[in-house]
């Protein structure tokens, strides 16, 4: 009995990964919403879209990542926190490359 349950566990797991796993990134923010659109629900739609958004930031395509969140705030939930997080993260690591490309041009003009 213990094993049967535990077996179906494991194989609901297994299943649920792979689902999950299969969602490959879009090539960009379009795409993505294209993508979106043709699930069923907004909130379906919403949940894709903040997994294809933490793929961009998480690949370095920042602006990729805020256009994608912004459509969730604009078009399907307004209050997404998942969303705002996203732009706020974006929004602060592109001031990071910012500073990081400023500082490096400054290290080149002194050693100029």
């Amino acid at each position: 009995m213990r094993i049967s349950i535990l077996v179906i566990l494991i194989v609901s797991l297994v299943f649920s990964f792979g689902v999950i796993g299969c969602t490959k990134k879009a090539a960009n923010s379009q795409e993505a919403i294209q993508q979106a659109q043709e699930l069923k629900t907004p909130e379906e739609q919403a949940k894709y879209l903040i997994s294809q958004a933490n793929a961009f930031i998480n690949s370095k395509e920042f602006d990729q990542g805020i256009k994608t969140a912004q459509y969730v705030i604009s078009n399907l939930d307004r209050n997404s926190q998942e969303a705002q997080s996203i732009i706020e993260k974006a929004k602060e690591e592109l001031k990071k490359a910012a500073q990081g490309a400023l500082d490096e041009a400054r290290n080149k003009i002194a050693n100029f």
